[in-house]
Order: structure tokens, then sequence, then C-alpha cells
């Protein structure tokens, strides 16, 4: 019996007709494949399919001869935005097919209401395609089992991007151990400590610094694999931990990160574990269970991974604290644990971003860094020519040149007007916080309409799935003075065509390309908190994960998919875990 026995395949073809539907009719209208309209024409296309009756040959043939008077009636626009006469074809044949699809399901559909035969209800046949037919894997078998299938799928990309990717914040990090930059905690200074532990474990074997990142990016890609196993064995139907293994190997963004230097990797892996230690504690309180030394190596390991979290990303500590107190209250049966765990971890925190770094002479981020949006939406009303007062701009000229402020401001990235803040005079800010924030409310109270703008234009793709950008297209390592450089181990024309068409399927195929938007995820989870509230269900790995959603809108410099990372990473737990509860085999040990 394997573990996708009991999938029904009716079910299965509907969702694949109803799939080639949904991408015809994407591509007919216009839309991209992140457009949130495609999820609805797959949800009505596939409800409809499965509320049908089977029809004879006479529909397929109708709906082919339907579809192919529709192609040829629409093939200029169809074609419309390709130059290869490669993906002409496939465009055709996908809006072909496709369309033959949705006009058989449309007859079928309406010969089946006509005749009152719809049938078992949408919701009890997808529950159905998911019924358990065995229990979950669970167990170290498990994890370990898991955490090799993604380490195989992931091997290639470490060797196509041997010895790892390294962008210039990774670079940064590399200058501030090798001496060329002052220590800071701008990355996590942890972080940077992590990669220097490798790199020396390097020098102690005479080996050079690009032994060193590739034995930092082999580390990385065992953490993440067994983080990908342990949160898998949370899940409680094996059908969904094929599939959640499947979306952890085989999406391709996940083999690119998994190798890249950036303290988001680690940061997402930290967070897979500390949901599944919280889920675990929570189910420990609900079943009664009488074991001491069970209760406190779990209380152990969430104040380690707690302390972990909020060093590992400055967003995240923030997060942690306003999560604290509804953690304590979820878990109040053992209040006393509770307090004494978030107490060790902040005051943890506090004294390591404090006295230890201070005393290390490690620096802190500056006040401009996490001012991203305030200045972000003061130079749009500036680059806009919104009138300001007399008094408010005297504030904004004792820090800034705004002479090219045109010229340097961009609408979906704010680096380039904090760094005209850094060269002007950042102090005065800091030393009248005050006035500068009165200044702020008042220019925002004044143009609420300018001030949304320019706060959508820089963070709303947080929130907005159809929001263009790119997921994963880095390679090798930039160029830079340290004697680091993209050696790959294996390469040839077919490695890097199938790199690329991977990453670009993501822009091309819809529902799939879905995954490559970070407002997706978001959308996903408040939809799925609303659910678990209705349904009285537990929300505190979700409030936690929507915490940190916030300080990005609030805070980001800029719309990247690798700064809401652990939201993806986790998905898998926080979406699925539910699911299968109630069938035979619903619950894992």
């Amino acid at each position: 019996m394997t573990a996708t026995e009991g999938f029904d395949i009716k079910t299965i073809k509907c969702a694949i007709a109803s799939f080639f539907g949904c991408w015809a009719l994407q591509q007919i209208i216009g839309i991209t494949v992140r457009n949130p309209l495609t999820v609805v024409f797959f949800v009505l296309l596939f409800s409809a399919a499965l509320l049908q009756d089977k029809q004879k040959i006479g529909g397929t043939i109708i709906s082919a001869a339907l579809s192919a008077v529709l192609t040829f009636l629409l093939r200029n626009r169809i074609v419309e935005g390709f130059d290869s006469r490669i993906f002409k074809l496939i465009s055709f044949f996908i809006v072909f097919v496709g369309m033959t699809c949705v006009f058989y399901i449309v007859i079928g559909f309406s010969i089946s209401f006509f005749r009152a035969r719809q049938g078992m209800s949408v919701r009890e046949k997808v529950r159905k395609l998911f019924i358990n037919t065995r229990p979950a894997f669970a167990g170290v078998k498990a994890v370990l089992g898991i955490a090799l299938i993604c380490f195989l799928c992931w091997l290639p990309y470490f060797l196509y991007e041997y010895p790892g990717i390294m962008t210039a914040d990774s670079l940064v990090q590399y200058a501030e151990f090798a001496g060329d930059e002052p220590l800071s905690n701008h990355h996590p200074i942890v972080h940077t400590l992590l990669i220097k532990m490798f790199v020396d474990i390097a020098n102690l074997f005479n080996a050079d610094h690009q032994t060193g990142i590739a034995l930092y990016t082999v580390f990385q890609m065992l953490f993440m694999t067994i983080c990908c196993g342990v949160l898998v064995s949370h899940i409680r139907s094996r059908k969904l931990q094929v599939i959640s293994v499947l979306f952890y190997a085989l999406v391709p963004f996940n083999g690119v990160f998994v190798v890249t230097v950036w303290k988001d990797i680690i940061f997402a892996g930290i967070t897979m574990l500390l949901l599944c230690c919280v889920i675990d504690l929570r189910n420990y309180y609900e079943s009664n269970l009488q074991s001491n030394t069970c209760i406190n190596a779990l209380w152990a390991s969430f104040t380690i991974l707690g302390i972990m979290f909020a060093l590992f990303r400055s967003n995240a500590w923030y997060a942690f604290l306003v999560w604290t107190p509804f953690m304590v209250i979820a878990l109040r049966k053992d209040i006393l644990r509770a307090i004494c765990a978030s107490l060790i971890v902040i005051i943890s925190v506090l004294v390591v971003k404090g006295p230890v770094m201070n005393r290390a002479g490690v620096a802190k981020p500056d006040l401009v860094e996490s001012l991203a949006v305030p200045i972000q939406q003061t130079a749009r009303f500036l680059v806009d020519d919104v009138f300001v007062e007399d008094s408010d701009m005297k504030l904004i000229n004792k820090v800034i040149d705004t002479t090219y402020i045109k010229e340097l401001y961009a609408p979906d990235f704010a680096d380039n007007i904090k760094e005209l803040v850094r060269a002007g005079h950042p102090e005065e800010i800091e030393n009248n916080k005050s006035e500068y924030f009165k200044m702020y409310l008042r220019m925002n109270a004044g143009n609420p309409a300018v001030a949304l703008k320019a706060w959508y234009d820089l963070d709303g793709g947080y929130i907005n799935p159809n929001t263009s950008y790119t997921v994963g297209d880095m390679d090798g390592i930039m160029g830079n003075d340290f004697g680091l450089f993209w050696d790959p181990k294996i390469g040839g024309r077919f490695v890097v065509k199938a790199k690329e068409i991977s990453l670009k399927l993501g822009d091309f195929v819809p529902l799939y390309g879905l995954l490559w938007s970070i407002g997706t995820y978001t959308w996903i989870l408040v939809i799925s908190i609303v659910i678990c509230i209705f349904r009285k269900k537990h929300i505190l790995c979700k409030m936690l994960l929507l915490l940190q959603i916030g300080t990005l809108v609030i805070a980001a410099p800029v719309v990247d998919f690798r700064y809401g990372y652990s939201i993806v990473m986790t998905m898998p737990l926080w979406l699925l875990y539910y699911w299968g509860i109630e069938t035979e085999y619903g619950s894992t040990n």
C-alpha cells in the first residue's frame, strides 16, 4: 500500500481539466499568472467538473470543435507577446486544450444541472480525495527519510552554484569578519559569526575560504532538510505530507535559496522548528500527558528557539514581543513555565543586543534603517510637488539635500532615499524625534492619498499577489576583492537551460505562479486564520507569522520574497495541519 493509495482518479482528472481551463482563460484574457482571478476560474471549473455526469463522445467532439473555432478567431491575441515560434505553438496548444476542457465542463454541468443529478457535494468529494488510508509518516526515520529526499533534490543546485550563492549582503557579512568592515548587527551578527565559524573550520585544515563557504552552505542545506523533515512529520495526513515534500524538494526557488548565504534561510528553518515546538507544547497539555522529562525538554527547546528566532531577524524580535502575551494565555495550563521561558528569551535577547554587543564593539542598525516607510512617504511629497508648509520644509532641509531627490527616488525601493538621508544629517532626526514625528503626521494627514500610494508602491506587494518581482534568479558569487568566486562543479548548456526554464515557469503557469508571490501567502494565512476562528481552532502559530508580515508591511524597504520566506516554508504546517484530522488515521504520535 503506497502513500498515494486512495486518491480518487476522477477527482484528479477534474482537477487537471480545470487547471488547463484556467490556464486557457488566463491566456485569452491577458491577466498574469499571479492574478487572484486565476484561482476563481479554477475553483468554478473544478466545482462544476466535480458535479457533472459523465458525457458521451459527442460532448468531447463538440467541445473540441468549439475550442478550435475560438482558438482560430483569437489566434493573434493568443500569441501576442511571444517572439519564439515554439512558445507560440505551446500557447496555441494550451488554449485549444484548455478551452476544450472549459466547454466540456460547462456542457456536462449544464446537463447535470437540468437533470438535477449533481450527487455528492463538492466539499465531500474534495474531502474524500484526502482521506487517509494509512497513518501519517512519523518518528525519526520519517524525519531522516524526508530530509534525505530534500537533500538529494537540492544537491544539483549546490553543485551548480558551488561554493554557494553570495549577493551583496552576503559579501558585506564576509567583509565584517574579514576585518574590512566594522562589525554591525544590521545583518544579524549571530549569522555573520556562523558563517565565520565554517570559514575558521576550513582554515584549521589549511583549506581556502572557498571551502569554508562551501562548508557553511552544506550545513545550511542539512539544517533545512531536518527542518523540513520535522515539520512534515507534524502534518496529520500522509497524502498531504507527500504534497508538502514535493513542495519543498521540487519548487525551484527552495533549491536556490538553501544554497544562498542569507540570514533569511536559517531564520526560516528556526521558525519551522519553533512552530512545531509550540504545537507539541499545546498537544502535550491538551492530551494531559504527565511526563516531566518530555515537558522540560519542550520548554527548553522553546526557549532556545525563541532566542534564536529573535536574534536572527530584527523584525522577528518585535513580532515575538507582541506575540508573547498570547502565547502565555494559550498555554496558561502551565503558566509558570510559560512566563519563565518567555522572560528567559526576552532577557537573553536584551542582554545580547545590549551589553554583549556593546562590549564586543558591534554597531546597532541606525535609526534610518527602521524609517524606510516614513522617509519614502516624505520623499514622495517632494517628488509629486505636493504643497509642504515652510516650517516642515525647513525640517526636511536640515536633514537632506533635496536637489536630486526626483532623480534618486524609486517608488518600489527605499534604499536610495535612505542613503540620501545618511549622506545628509540623520542626527537631526535622532536628536529631534518628536518634531519630525509631528511633521510626519501633519504631512500624512494633509495628503493621505499620496502617503498611501507611496506606501503601497513600496510595500504593497506583501498584500497584493499580483505584484511583479523576480524570485531566485541569482547565480554564483558577485564580484569581490576577497578572492571568492563561482566555481560550478556541474554545468553545460542543459543544466543552465534547465534552471532558467524552471525559474521562468513561475511567470508562465497559473496557480503555480502564485507560489512565487509573497502576497499569496499573506492572503492564504489571513483566510486560514478566519476559518480557524470560525471553527474554534488554534491560531497561535498563525498569529506569530501574521505579526511578522505586519512588521514587513510597516517597515520593509522593498518587497522581497526572501523577507517572507519563513511564512513560505511554514505554509504546509499552518495550512494543512487540521486537514485529515477527522479520518481514521488522523493523527501522528
